[in-house]
């Protein structure tokens, strides 16, 4: 046997020696694999000429990494660079991310309905048991457009909008003694945990004619147990799964636990919402004919009795799904809203000042803001657009994807292309917007007062609500209800830091756009006698 040979055949090296046919090898296998390099690079750049510019993306995973930490700011430089259309790989999946006001305008006054559809996601599969059938997550068609039509008719239509009214004014005072409450005895106030106090008994009287929420905030469970699901459901929705872009790797979100985390939300989501809506109770009642004579039928009755267009009934679960997305929808962003505009008001005193200047003389002294009062407040009105400028709730949408293939910029894509609407880099578009990144309220009375952000269609300078046929239906709600909290706090008190801390600006993104840290204000009545 020669002595570089082995009895099975297979090539050995003595120790000492060279080790020849071994760097051979491996000088062809570098060969190779840069030759494969080679052509992965000549035939994605020959591919990528027909597509719109972006960043050149890594083997396999592409552009992912772009989507973690705050994403929105992420897609924001980028768009320096690349401009208001940009091309995307995700993993598998091809990417359109639009990112200024005219590009937005080109794209949905063309292919809104093609980009009506939504992607599917662990985190929907998971914690909706792979129904889709929320006004959020179901997908472009017969059932979404039935939901959405119910939820506009019973719920967002300027008719029913009108009738709750005395709501929402009622859980504004009754909020209002809670903070008065706490300015007695010189507490600072979580206005987190304060507007979503308002506005999760807003929806939970819209929804089922009652109050979820005690108005003694730091002792009820109830609510501290919804805060904790929002902040879960949001982080859920705010995350980026590998397996959405590259399904075959979805080994890697459950060796990470991942599923089992979504699980335990799915299982705490219906423990919450499950005491909250009692769809069983409902049913009870609805089959037993409604005994108790001074019953007042609600949105779950109302769901209960709603035909399908195949003849069926909505299920339990599709009920608490269709539940859910409008108490999420209708409770954190608004209140996130609200912390913002404070957060911004914290930090320029001499608007905050003339914000009640204005009220002063519109409302006076002896009462409460009310909605009548809105269209004479022009300057608190331009706060509350510059805050939705500034901070966008969800500055980026919830995805879309295409329905079928289409041309975009001249460019084909195939179906179930994603669609990523940057909202924040939209609102910070420097051909729009002078100092687009300062807290400047003035600008909407003067270079901007055609502005109207609630359209979701003439308009794409301001949209914080979305565009199109999945803009958020309850535009007008959160607008309102935005409004009505910023200026009663304004109007009704006297603000101030806690001793020794410092208004750190900082956010954290989970679908929503919130604070890194709590916003905790000192309150100090200004006109106390009508919140007793």
């Amino acid at each position: 046997m020669e002595s570089g040979e082995s009895q099975s055949g297979r090539w050995w090296c003595p120790r000492g020696a060279p080790s020849i046919i071994p760097s051979s090898i491996g000088g062809t296998l570098g060969t190779l694999l840069i030759a494969t390099l080679l052509a992965y690079v000549v035939v994605l750049h020959q591919r990528r000429k027909k597509l719109p510019p972006g960043p050149w993306p890594w083997p396999i995973v592409g552009n992912l990494g772009v989507l973690s930490g705050l994403p929105h700011r992420n897609l924001h430089k980028l768009a320096a660079k690349y401009g208001g259309l940009m091309y995307l790989q995700l993993g598998q999946v091809p990417c359109l991310v639009v990112c200024t006001a005219a590009a937005a305008k080109d794209l949905f006054k063309t292919h809104d309905a093609t980009f009506s559809n939504r992607p599917k996601r662990l985190d929907h599969q998971v914690i909706s048991g792979a129904t889709y059938k929320s006004l959020t997550s179901a997908p472009y068609g017969p059932y979404w457009r039935q939901v959405r039509r119910v939820c506009n008719t019973e719920l967002f239509s300027p008719a029913q909008h009108q009738s709750h009214e005395s709501v929402r004014q009622e859980e504004i005072h009754s909020m209002m003694k809670v903070l008065m409450q706490a300015s007695q005895t010189g507490d600072a106030i979580d206005l987190q945990s304060w507007s979503t106090g308002v506005t999760a008994n807003n929806m939970t009287r819209m929804l089922i004619n009652k109050r979820y929420f005690g108005t003694d905030i730091s002792d009820q469970q109830q609510q501290k147990d919804f805060e904790e699901l929002i902040d879960h459901v949001f982080g859920a929705a705010g995350a980026s799964y590998i397996s959405d872009f590259i399904p075959y790797l979805l080994f890697v979100e459950k060796l990470r636990g991942t599923v089992r985390k979504l699980e335990a939300i799915r299982a705490f989501l219906r423990r919450v919402l499950g005491k909250i809506f009692e769809v069983e109770k409902h049913r009870q009642r609805t089959l037993e004919g409604k005994r108790d004579a001074n019953y007042v039928p609600d949105f779950v009755d109302v769901l209960l009795k709603t035909p399908l267009d195949d003849g069926e009934q909505f299920t339990d679960g599709e009920i608490i799904s269709i539940l859910s997305s409008m108490m999420s929808a209708g409770t954190e962003s608004s209140a996130n809203t609200v912390v913002w505009a404070m957060s911004e008001l914290m930090l320029n005193p001499d608007m905050r000042k003339q914000a009640q200047e204005e009220l002063d003389a519109v409302v006076g002294s002896g009462r409460l803001v009310q909605e009548s009062d809105i269209p004479n407040l022009p300057f608190l009105r331009a706060i509350i657009k510059e805050t939705f400028r500034l901070h966008p709730a969800v500055p980026l949408s919830v995805p879309r994807c295409s329905n079928q293939p289409c041309v975009v910029a001249g460019c084909h894509f195939p179906a179930n292309t994603r669609l990523i609407l940057n909202i924040f880099a939209i609102h910070r578009d420097p051909t729009v917007y002078e100092n687009p990144d300062s807290f400047q309220p003035r600008r909407f009375l003067e270079q901007h007062p055609e502005v109207d952000h609630i359209s979701g269609q003439s308009s794409y300078k301001l949209i914080p609500f979305g565009v199109g046929r999945r803009m958020c239906p309850a535009y007008n709600l959160g607008n309102t209800m935005v409004i009505l909290m910023v200026a009663n706090l304004v109007h009704s008190f006297d603000w101030s830091l806690p001793k020794g801390v410092g208004l750190n600006m900082a956010e954290v993104f989970k679908l929503v756009n919130f604070r890194k840290e709590a916003l905790s204000l000192i309150a100090k009545p200004r006109s106390p006698a009508y919140l007793y």
